[in-house]
Formats: C-alpha cells, sequence, structure tokens
C-alpha cells in the first residue's frame, strides 16, 4: 500500500495542516554528523525576517497572486520557509525575490503541481531494475522515455540518511547523450526535470522541517567511464536550461554537483559548455580528485562528507559502502 495524498499532508508535510506557530516544524537533529554544515532554519528566519516579510508583501500586493495565496491551503504551503528559500538564492534581494516566488507561485497554479500529490514513492533510478517493493509503482512523468538512453547503474537517486539529504550519482559514459539529444524534445526534457525536482523538493522539504537544518540535494558525476566522443553539446545545453527552471522554481534545492574522475579533456569542454549553463548552477560545480586520491583522505573526501557520511558513501566513490547499486530513496516512502 502507498502512503496516499491525505496521509503525505497530515503526517510528512505537516505543515499544511499546521497553524502558523507550529508550522515550521524545525526540531533541531542533535545527532548532526560533525561534517554536516546544514544551517539552523531558525537561525536564517531570524537573519531574514525582514526580507521574508517583505516578499510576502509583494506577494499580496499583487491582484492575481494574491488570490493563489490565498486559495484553498496555499497560506500554509508558501510559509515562512518556503519564502526563505527565495531569500536566500537570490541573496536577500527583496525584488528578485518576490519576482521569482510569484512566478512559481503562478506556474504551480497553471501546472497543477499543488494538485500532483505525495510523488515521492514514484521516483526510480535510470538503468537499475525496480526493487520487488518498487515493481508496481508508476514512475514519474518523463521517467520511462529518459531511461531508454541509459545503461546500467547510470543514475542512482538515494537517501542514505534519513535526516540528511538527497544524493544523486551520475555515470556520465552510461547516458546515452547524441540518443537524448535526438530522442527527447526540450519540453519533454522539462517535464522530467519538473516532476524529478518536485518529488526531490518533496522529500528535503520534509526533511529540513523536521530536522531543523536547511537540507539539499547533492550531485555527484562520474566522469571515469566517457569520453569526449560521447559528450553532446545539445543535450548538455538541453539540460542546462532545464536546470535553469529548477533553480527558479525549487531554489536552494540544489546544493552542489561534485564532478569526479574527469579527464584530461574536461577543462577545455568545461571552458566551452559553462558560459550556456545558468550562472547560479555554473557556480555550484565542483572537480575534485580522483577517488584513488581521495580514498582514506578525510580532508579531500570534506566537500562530499558535508552530505554523505563516509560509511554510506561507497566504495568505488572513495567511501566505505560495498553495496552497489544503493537503494532508491523511494523506497522509504513506500509501505
Amino acid at each position: 500500500l502507498l502512503q496516499n495524498e491525505a496521509s503525505f499532508f497530515s503526517s510528512h508535510n505537516l505543515f499544511f495542516f499546521k497553524k502558523k506557530s507550529q508550522r515550521k516544524m524545525c526540531k533541531v537533529d542533535s545527532q548532526a554528523n560533525p561534517y554536516d554544515e546544514r544551517p539552523l532554519v531558525d537561525d536564517l528566519l531570524e537573519k531574514h525576517a525582514k526580507a521574508i516579510a517583505s516578499v510576502r508583501e509583494s506577494i499580496l500586493d499583487d491582484d492575481e497572486c494574491k488570490a493563489l495565496y490565498e486559495k484553498g491551503d496555499n497560506t500554509k504551503r508558501y510559509d515562512d520557509i518556503w519564502i526563505l528559500r527565495y531569500v536566500l538564492s537570490h541573496k536577500g534581494h527583496v525584488k528578485s525575490a518576490s519576482k521569482a516566488a510569484m512566478n512559481t507561485i503562478k506556474f504551480r497554479e497553471e501546472s497543477k503541481l499543488n494538485q500532483a500529490g505525495d510523488l515521492r514513492h514514484r521516483i526510480k533510478q535510470h538503468g537499475v531494475p525496480d526493487s520487488e517493493k518498487m515493481a508496481n509503482i508508476d514512475p514519474l512523468p518523463g521517467y520511462k522515455l529518459y531511461n531508454k538512453y541509459c545503461e546500467e547503474n547510470a543514475i542512482c537517486t538515494t537517501l542514505p540518511d534519513e535526516n540528511r539529504g538527497i544524493v544523486v550519482y551520475y555515470d556520465m559514459g552510461k547516458m546515452d547523450q547524441h540518443g537524448l539529444a535526438t530522442g527527447m524534445d526540450t519540453e519533454q526534457m522539462k517535464e522530467m526535470v519538473l516532476y524529478a525536482n518536485e518529488a526531490m523538493f518533496q522529500v528535503v522539504d520534509e526533511i529540513t522541517r523536521r530536522t531543523g537544518r536547511l537540507t539539499k540535494v547533492m550531485k555527484i558525476v562520474d566522469m571515469s567511464s566517457t569520453g569526449f566522443r560521447k559528450m553532446n553539446r545539445a543535450f548538455l545545453q538541453r539540460d542546462g536550461a532545464s536546470s535553469k527552471a529548477s533553480e527558479d522554481y525549487y531554489p536552494q534545492l540544489l546544493a552542489c554537483i561534485m564532478v569526479i574522475n574527469g579527464p584530461t579533456w574536461l577543462s577545455t569542454f568545461w571552458s566551452l559548455l559553462r558560459p550556456v549553463i545558468p550562472k547560479r548552477v555554473a557556480e555550484k560545480v565542483d572537480f575534485l580528485p580522483s577517488v584513488a586520491k581521495m580514498k582514506g583522505n578525510q580532508k579531500a573526501l570534506k566537500s562530499i562528507l558535508k552530505y554523505v557520511a563516509e560509511e554510506n558513501l561507497p566504495e568505488k566513490y572513495a567511501g566505505l559502502n560495498k553495496q552497489w547499486p544503493l537503494p532508491c530513496v523511494s523506497e522509504r516512502y513506500v509501505v
């Protein structure tokens, strides 16, 4: 049996039905990992209280947004923590944060995302067979088409610790970028990315509210099995455009992109690609040493250990976990 929409809003996304004083759900996790640098939500709310209030005022000053903001349970959906992510992404600039928040409110109404319900159990891995638990679960829109171009264990979306963020592992050599560039158009790509981000946001938003720490998604991109001829600029541009939409509608969802096992030609390719990647996404890309250099080196691993403990990090990525592939994040949300 799946956790249905009602149980999601009543037990996992409690802010939808809590009074204002309770809605934040920010109980701080006292057992945080020593490498865990996630800021405390209450501290951020206090620091940015004025900007958050100003963004809300801007929303209420716009007749269309005011109507949508007050529609149904949206006043609980678009609460202080939701607005906080826009303030942080726009570095406290109220005007741009307000514009982004209002565009998102309108977009969610047009796309009927607020009626989508709990999507967390529908996240699936690419190139990884479903477990028995997941076999009868319908995937998110766009998944089946994208998965056609993925080889074994191409993309693993995991939640190694229920109190920390999602970790997504990409093996670039196992993704047919040329096939994706010709077989999946821009709108199909955007739809796939949109629903994947909506589902992941539901996961990290619940963790943020439950642990009291601002929680995000980390992506590890493994370049060890790819070659220059496997890269497709058109696909990467399209992916970049989808990422920009993600940054606009899901601010503070992506923590970072860690590129590992980079070949010698990667720096040249990145210099050509970076200008077409949204600035806010490009700024989150970091290039790490090879796995051989990171293995057992806590200093070299520090940037990864901020998001996943060494015992949960797979051996193939310099961790201690012998299991591969890892269970999908969605398995935690199927009963």
